[in-house]
C-alpha cells in the first residue's frame, strides 16, 4: 500500500474547484484514488493519494 500527498499552490475561490479535479484525474491515470484533503490557509490545498484500486481496503 502506497500513500502519496500532492502540495496544490495558488489556489483561488474562482480556481479551487478545476485545480483539485485535474490533480485528481491526472492521480487516477496512476491508479491512485483519493483519500483526504486538507486547505492550508486560503491558498494551499493538500490532497492524499492511495495507490490501488478504487474502493479496495488493501
Amino acid at each position: 500500500m502506497r500513500y502519496q500527498t500532492e502540495l496544490i499552490e495558488q489556489i483561488t475561490p474562482e480556481n479551487v474547484t478545476e485545480k483539485i479535479n485535474e490533480k485528481i484525474a491526472e492521480m487516477e491515470q496512476e491508479s491512485c484514488f483519493l483519500v483526504t484533503m486538507s486547505f492550508w490557509g486560503t491558498d494551499r490545498a493538500v490532497l492524499v493519494f492511495k495507490k490501488g484500486l478504487k474502493g479496495s481496503l488493501l
